[in-house]
């Protein structure tokens, strides 16, 4: 009897030692899973902050495109607003040299603005009928004050059929084309 006990102990604890053993299997092998689910977001993690470390150098790269662009912007809208006075500027002082020596205007023309790095030239053309006398002092004046520069453009003359009334001289017609600098 004492081998039937002996044997039924053992196979109970055998029993006991197999379904723990099982039992821990189970739980370890859960245990086991989910540190493969972590590890697997942990890699999933470090990618996501390598992609965000890339994502800091864009927005710095970003950034600095932007003030860039703003400093762009900045210049253009200060040479829009020279423009826009000179323009103005150039007209009125035109016309008043041109009614001081009775100069008549036949057309003006302003080309679009040719931008450099430090100053800008505005090219310009003029069309107007005069005596030789009055054209002359019109243009000695208009170089002389800085008004236009007409060095860097060219200039036609032509006889027109008209005579002036008070000299009895021929009316000439002249064409310039001429620079405005802006700074």
């Amino acid at each position: 009897m004492t081998n039937h006990i002996i044997a039924a102990v053992f196979i109970s604890i055998l029993l006991v030692v197999g379904v723990g053993a099982g039992h821990w299997y189970a739980v370890w092998e859960d245990v086991f899973k989910e540190k493969d689910t972590l590890l697997g977001k942990i890699k999933t993690l470090e990618g996501e902050i390598d992609k965000l470390k890339d994502v800091d150098k864009d927005l710095e790269r970003y950034k600095a495109k932007i003030e860039e662009l703003k400093e762009k912007k900045k210049k253009l809208q200060t040479d829009s607003i020279r423009l826009d006075d000179v323009v103005p500027t150039l007209l009125e002082s035109t016309e008043t040299v041109a009614s001081k020596f009775d100069i008549k205007f036949q057309d003006i023309r302003i080309s679009p603005l040719v931008r450099a790095e430090d100053w800008s030239e505005l090219p310009v053309e003029i069309i107007i009928q005069g005596t030789f006398r009055n054209v002359n002092c019109f243009l000695k004046v208009m170089e002389n004050r800085k008004i236009i520069n007409l060095a860097a453009g060219s200039m036609n003359v032509a006889v027109s059929n008209e005579i002036d009334k008070d000299s009895n001289s021929p009316m000439l017609s002249v064409t310039l084309s001429a620079k405005v600098y802006i700074l």
